[in-house]
């Protein structure tokens, strides 16, 4: 298979978004004087370590530091149950989880736990093409037929409280340990229910993953019965994996967790774990990105290509042999998943707007037939981050639609998805994932419901600014501060690696790498050090189409060090890239503008460089043809930013101009009743291309281009 459109050009839903771009921060008060402080000491301030004592707290917070898991209202309860089962002799424990790698690494913790006590579970992982997420009717039949006296779930169970009942009805304990967000009440109060993100929960931290509440559980056991085990570290070390696989915010417990379980990995790691990292390069430690980016997506790919055992017989493996056997298979699993998801990304991604017909497009809704249901999820991950959009790819299958929906930015998935819960069948999950089924009849409704959920988001909820840490000039960047910041490991989601902002840069270099689907530019620094240095844009390789070299930019990006034959050189991970004094170019010129007021002569001559102003006749079919490209007539108006569409005018339309000069030019559309231009007080403007019947009229018939052509400024 493979993606036939790798080098993929730029879509007009990507054009809409760069246009209207998603805002730049600075998290560091600019007034506070940066002398005397190191880079990584600002960066500590910039995110609220302001103190000794928090700074202490941040880099030594211990395992002792971790909330009470009694803290959770039904620990107590739980832990008794667990104990009188042990008690009796000989129990029969079942474990019941989930398919993907916060389920499996939860599996396994309390797999090895009970193992470790002399009681082997057995533990019965769903098949996601066979059985689905979570708890069926089915799946409570299977379950009966092990004969378990316990059945404890894990990362599943809190959406299914009739099939609990089911259980406790035929005889069988339940305890459930969940993370997944509640879609109704849980009315079972012979089972204890174990979830830190239940309303009135008293439990402090609310962002554990599955392997975490299933650490919580051990922790409470092992108080319960006052005793420390000697393979407690290992149990850490598979809820980091589960934590960071998950993408849990690595703050608080999380963060303390995660870290030991690094610290952890080299000595107490499963072996299965161990063989995982073998496939990879280098022999450095393992980070949290390691896990996210290696050993994550091989646990997924056994859930996703339907052998889920393979990856949980790996976790409990405890022979190296075995298990580099194992690892391997998985890899070559991971493999095949990655051609499949490719294949189905490259068609969800062209059929997008055919679902729900909004231009721009608010949600992506991608809907096929055969569909992998294995890499729905993934596919609607890699949706949301090229379309900058919550995404939800579904599989058509016998009049019904199942899939995955993911979340963008900080938008509230699952509530949004709560508000179309009349026309589902099911769903679950949480504010950043969901899972779903709904009748195909249902789907227009469906999209239109969705469309008005996210749209009744404010944007500036919907796109919340990039925060960078701290502006750097071009001397700072060098290997010896991308090398300090290694003490804000382990990073991810919720505590990245440092953001910075880098101004004032000249593109040296550009080119798509990876097949075309990645942009690597050569970028060199203004300052006396006139540092050349590489940036990968990741991904977006098709935004060649805005930039040249000789450009002026700015950057948002991640410093790294790039390995290579025993050389180190730093290199920029971006996350964005835009024109040269972006902001203050795009305020002056609102500015400007706003001055107007039928008063050009007098606003021109107020604004810095206002007497070199001009603005060439032939400007105007240029500007023309592009606002008819971007411009249906009497449809959606364009959103835009002056800076952003001057220089698309500039560098794709032949349209030299800046961004006064731009909007200059649209008020003359607007006298000629061309447009209707509005101004949305955030910097931003909204086109509307208007209905006209009859000849176009002569914008030498508009006020202000009589006025401006008298100033000098319409020229040729």
């Amino acid at each position: 298979m493979g993606d036939p459109h790798m080098r993929r050009e730029i879509t007009r839903q990507e054009l809409l978004n760069w246009l209207l771009p998603v805002p730049w921060e600075l998290v560091e008060d600019p007034a506070v004087d940066p002398a005397g402080l190191s880079v990584p000491d600002r960066i500590l301030r910039a995110r609220g370590f302001d103190t000794p004592q928090k700074q202490k707290q941040f880099f030594e917070a211990s395992l002792d530091d971790l909330p009470d898991p009694f803290l959770f209202r039904d620990m107590e309860e739980a832990c008794r149950l667990i104990e009188n089962h042990l008690r009796a002799g000989a129990p029969r424990l079942l474990i019941f989880g989930d398919y993907d790698a916060d389920g499996l690494t939860a599996a396994a913790i309390l797999s090895r736990y009970f193992t470790g006590l002399g009681h082997p579970p057995q533990v019965l992982i769903p098949d996601r093409f066979d059985d689905g997420y979570g708890l069926s009717p089915a799946l409570v039949d299977e379950i009966e037929l092990h004969r378990p006296d316990l059945v404890i779930t894990v990362d599943t169970g809190t959406s299914s409280p009739d099939l609990v009942e089911d259980l406790l009805e035929r005889g069988i304990d339940v305890i459930v340990t969940d993370h997944h967000q509640a879609t109704g009440d849980f009315h079972c109060p012979k089972a204890p229910l174990i979830n830190p993100t239940l309303q009135g929960e008293a439990y402090p931290f609310p962002y554990l993953s599955g392997a975490g509440v299933a650490l919580m559980l051990t922790l409470a056991l092992d108080r319960q019965m006052d005793r420390l085990p000697d393979h407690r570290p290992s149990l850490f070390v598979l809820a980091s994996v589960g934590t960071v696989a998950d993408v849990m915010p690595l703050v608080e417990a999380n963060r303390i967790l995660v870290r030991h379980g690094l610290d952890f990995f080299e000595t107490h790691a499963p072996e299965g774990l161990k063989a995982l990292k073998r496939l990879s390069p280098g022999d450095q430690a393992l980070t949290a990105r390691d896990i996210a980016f290696s050993l994550a997506p091989r646990l997924n790919a056994a859930g996703r290509m339907g052998d889920v055992r393979l990856a949980l017989d790996l976790l409990l493996e405890d022979d190296p042999s075995r298990a580099d056997q194992l690892a391997r298979k998985l890899d070559a699993l991971n493999q095949e998943r990655r051609l499949v998801e490719q294949e189905i990304f490259s068609q969800a991604f062209d059929q997008v707007l055919t679902v729900c017909g909004t231009d721009p497009v608010s949600v992506a809704i991608a809907v096929g037939k055969d569909w992998h249901a294995g890499v729905m999820g993934i596919v609607s991950s890699r949706l949301a981050e090229k379309l900058r959009v919550p995404a939800i790819t579904l599989n058509e299958e016998d009049g019904w639609l199942t899939g995955s929906a993911r979340s963008y930015g900080s938008i509230d998935l699952i509530k949004a998805i709560r508000a179309s819960a009349p026309l589902l069948e099911k769903y679950g999950g949480h504010a950043g994932a969901a899972g779903l089924t709904l009748h195909a009849g249902n789907l227009e409704a469906f999209c239109q419901q969705m469309t008005r959920s996210i749209e009744a988001i404010p944007r500036h909820i919907r796109h919340q600014p990039y925060q960078a840490d701290v502006v750097l000039t071009g001397s700072e960047l060098d290997n010896d501060l991308v090398r300090g910041f290694d003490i804000f490991e382990p990073t991810g989601s919720g505590f990245e690696r440092p953001l910075v902002w880098l101004s004032d840069l000249t593109i040296e270099g550009m080119q798509r790498v990876g097949e075309g689907r990645h942009l690597k530019f050569t970028l060199r620094t203004s300052d006396p050090s006139m540092r050349l240095f590489e940036a990968l844009l990741f991904g977006r390789g098709q935004e060649d189409h805005f930039y040249a070299i000789g450009d002026t930019v700015e950057i948002l990006g991640v410093p790294e060090l790039n390995r290579w034959r025993d050389r180190e050189t730093v290199q920029v991970r971006l996350v964005e890239i835009r024109p040269g004094r972006h902001d203050q170019i795009n305020r002056q010129a609102v500015d400007g503008f706003a001055r107007l007021n039928g008063q050009a002569s007098q606003a021109i001559s107020d604004m810095e460089g206002g007497s070199d102003l001009r603005l060439s006749q032939s400007l105007f079919g240029s500007l023309w043809q592009l606002l008819e490209s971007l411009c249906d007539a009497g449809g959606a108006g364009l959103a835009f930013l002056p800076v952003r569409l001057a220089w698309l005018l500039s560098h794709r339309y032949n349209g030299k101009t800046d961004p006064l000069g731009l909007l200059l030019a649209m008020a003359i559309f607007e006298q000629a009743g061309l447009i209707r231009l509005e101004n949305e007080g955030d910097g931003s403007f909204i086109c509307s291309r208007l209905e006209r019947g009859g000849s176009r009229p002569a914008l030498s018939e508009s006020p202000l281009w009589t006025e401006l052509k008298e100033l000098g400024v319409i020229v040729g």
